[in-house]
């Protein structure tokens, strides 16, 4: 598994006002499966600090890949029609 780190704003803890404890690992729809055996960090599960973590509600019964685009979309619409305002995007 992966230490934390906001998908969204790409900060971990020691860099952020948050500390460890205080991010949520989120887990959306798989989009496979893993073996039991299987160790790393699933594709489905997110890490976000308290700041972005309401932007998951009502999206995990969707893949990540496409819960983060909507997260992304819905910021954009709420920053003005250019999508300027946020620079909230998580990196690839």
């Amino acid at each position: 598994m992966m230490p934390p780190s906001c998908d969204m704003c790409r900060v971990p803890p020691g860099r952020s006002e948050f500390e460890y404890e205080d991010f949520t690992l989120v887990e959306f729809r798989p989009a496979r499966t893993y073996p039991d055996d299987w160790a790393g960090h699933p594709e489905h599960c997110v890490w976000f600090c308290p700041t972005h973590l309401p932007l998951s509600e009502g999206l995990t019964h969707l893949p990540a890949m496409e819960a983060l685009k909507q997260i992304l979309t819905n910021l954009r619409g709420e920053s003005g029609p250019a999508g300027q305002g946020t620079d909230d995007s998580p990196s690839a």
